[in-house]
């Protein structure tokens, strides 16, 4: 294939997936993401209480392809089995590791906010909310947008048939809550099974103890880390609520699943995930106009039966990166 500039929008893990696959075929790529660093919803967030992952907090592998790629990176001493979950996996630091170390290497401009995708004779122009870094040309010979579906419909305009693709999925939101205690837990579990996220009334989808996790540091004055994240439902339904409302509503959840009173914490934080989870993603592996050279992937593509987001979102990218490749 005759070497090309190209834009990757979006710098989690489908867009890095693809980009390191089209880099590694000789590819000029360039990674543009809103945040000030990579890793889309596998983030982590940085307290004075530890580290927190306030997204994906690990994930499973149930494709060959996928499966054999996680092996790979376990080799590398990036992922290992889950101490929670034994057939799940967990990154060997935060969870944000695992994209800081797919983005090395790659040419990230970064906090770029693109605002629109616009068509100049055979090339493509990048728009942007804010300026790009000194001396980066903003046109490019392809785009590859990997953002969630609802936030990849503007950028799609160019292809009605992509951005149709695009609007007919739904994500769902997601409050998450960051929770340190001065002392331990009454419990002994290290995540909230059904029966206990069942008696906090729906509030809760999942609950799980964040310091104990590998590579985790003892941070002084905390004995325990919490993340709760609330159900999709309650979640959409106080989209507006104030974050020192979901504290306490998740937190009073989460009391009434252990059935046990809470000491008062010693660190809370607040996060809107408000692209958290794709309900139905699409059969098609990406979106692709190859006449065009513009094309689209991530979790809301590649369905793929008992596969997670993080599994969706490698897959899709890096099969969109192996057709960006054949168009010779």
């Amino acid at each position: 294939m005759t070497r090309q500039r190209i834009a990757v929008i979006g710098a989690g893990l489908a867009g890095l997936a693809c980009a390191r696959r089209l880099q590694d075929a000789g590819q000029a790529v360039t990674v543009f993401e809103q945040q000030p660093v990579p890793g889309g919803r596998c983030a982590s967030h940085a307290s004075p209480a530890g580290v927190f992952d306030h997204g994906a907090n690990g994930f499973g592998a149930v494709g060959a392809t996928f499966c054999a790629q996680v092996r790979a990176w376990a080799e590398q001493g990036w992922v290992g089995a889950d101490p929670q979950t034994p057939e799940r996996w967990v990154t060997t630091g935060p969870m944000q590791s695992l994209p800081e170390r797919l983005a090395q290497g790659c040419t990230l401009a970064l906090p770029v906010d693109v605002a629109a995708v616009e068509r100049e004779q055979a090339h493509w122009r990048l728009r942007t909310h804010n300026p790009l870094p000194l001396g980066l040309d903003p046109c490019f010979d392809a785009v590859v947008v990997t953002l969630p579906a609802e936030r990849a419909v503007t950028l799609l305009a160019a292809d009605p048939a992509l951005a149709a693709a695009a609007r007919e999925v739904k994500s769902e939101p997601c409050w998450t809550a960051m929770v340190a205690w001065p002392g331990p837990l009454p419990l002994r579990t290290a995540r909230l099974d059904p029966a206990a996220l069942a008696a906090a009334g729906g509030v809760l989808s999942a609950a799980w103890r964040d310091d104990d996790r590998p590579a985790r540091a003892p941070v002084s004055g905390v004995g325990a880390r919490w993340v709760l994240q609330a159900s999709p439902y309650w979640s959409a339904n106080n989209l507006d609520a104030r974050p020192a409302d979901v504290a306490r509503r998740l937190l009073d959840a989460f009391a009434t699943a252990l059935s046990a009173k809470l000491a008062r914490p010693v660190y809370s934080a607040t996060h809107l995930w408000r692209h958290a989870w794709t309900g139905a993603p699409r059969a098609e592996p990406y979106g692709w106009n190859d006449e065009l050279h513009l094309g689209v992937c991530g979790d809301a593509w590649h369905a793929l039966d008992g596969a997670e987001g993080v599994e969706r979102a490698w897959l899709s990218g890096s099969a969109l990166a192996e057709a960006v490749l054949a168009q010779g």
